[in-house]
């Protein structure tokens, strides 16, 4: 699984930064999805082993504010510390770093006040580098070839010689088979190797899928949006999701959900989002770069997954910003 010995300097060099701190903060993007809860949780048992104080950083401690995949591993991985917005700043002097994993973007971290707060910032992430990024840190990496947080984490567990156990290798490889839509995108022979790696942790098969289930509701309301859904250019599935308000994930869950149908080659999934933005999420087989689509609107990503967020706009000029965009792109 290890990937040479570019990556071996950096964990050098990483784990270097690291020796000189006595507290780590871990944090990741808003709405974390079990790629950003698990690399979380595989970078705290790193740490662990390293005999250095650490924590997550979540935005709230209400579970319920946590899809159900999330939360069912917040209640499941038990050597876990936690911080939240009002107990954060206790823990904050010199010998603190923060450690930001999948996301690059200030304005998209869980709690982009701490930065306020903070100088020692470590930034590790695998999307496209965007243009707001945290520009001072101490460490700032991105390897947009690697499928997933995960497979960063779980090549530094390895370097470091860190048993994971059975549970945080299960959530961490839950979190890699969404985030590779099933290992349908973004996938390599690095990101196979590193399950293989996992499952040798431990990953239990039935857990993982006991992760990965979810409501009925969620799935219904799902169906009902797809039902809806229709083709442009002969193979780009398009989705308006015509609900007041829809969180992020719904769109990218529409977006993966569209690329699985016939004939289409790319997805794009539209919706209102809190806060006066309009929300698209954008997916492809390959022969279509969604990333550069989703730049002209903003946004950013991967070839293969990309998103945009776009205020003073409605969702139908989103719409048809999009299908302009296409026509001039196709």
């Amino acid at each position: 699984m290890f990937r040479g010995d570019k990556l071996e300097m950096l964990f050098q060099k990483l784990t270097e930064i690291l020796s000189k701190y006595k507290r780590m903060i871990i944090m990741s993007h808003q709405n974390p999805d079990l790629d950003a809860i698990g690399s979380s949780m595989g970078l705290s048992c790193i740490l662990n082993q390293m005999g250095k104080e650490n924590y997550i950083f979540l935005s709230s401690n209400n579970l319920d504010d946590y899809n159900s995949s999330v939360r069912q591993a917040l209640e499941k991985v038990k050597n876990v510390e936690y911080l939240y917005p009002d107990t954060y700043q206790e823990k904050i002097d010199e010998d603190t770093v923060l450690i930001i994993l999948d996301v690059h973007q200030q304005e998209r971290i869980e709690y982009p006040k701490i930065l306020d707060t903070i100088s020692n910032v470590v930034v590790l992430d695998h999307h496209i580098k965007n243009n707001s990024y945290i520009k001072e840190t101490e460490l700032f990496y991105i390897d947009s070839t690697m499928s997933s947080m995960v497979e960063f984490i779980s090549n530094y567990a390895k370097y470091s010689g860190v048993n994971l156990g059975i549970v945080v290798s299960t959530v961490m490889l839950a979190g890699m088979e969404i985030d590779t839509n099933g290992y349908n995108l973004k996938t390599t022979e690095h990101t196979f190797e590193t399950a293989a790696y996992l499952t040798s942790m431990g990953a239990d098969s039935v857990l993982k899928q006991t992760l990965l289930k979810e409501s009925k509701d969620e799935y219904l309301r799902r169906a009902d949006f797809l039902k809806s859904s229709f083709v442009i250019f002969k193979n780009i599935g398009m989705c308006i999701l015509t609900t007041p308000l829809c969180q992020k994930e719904e769109l990218a869950e529409v977006a993966e959900e569209l690329l699985k149908f016939e004939s289409v080659a790319a997805s794009f999934a539209i919706g209102q989002l809190q806060g006066g933005l309009v929300g698209v999420s954008a997916r492809s087989m390959g022969d279509i770069d969604v990333c550069a689509i989703m730049k002209r609107l903003g946004g950013g990503g991967h070839v293969t997954n990309a998103a945009s967020q776009i205020p003073d706009k409605t969702v139908k000029e989103v719409e048809h910003m999009i299908k302009k965009v296409l026509g001039e792109s196709l």
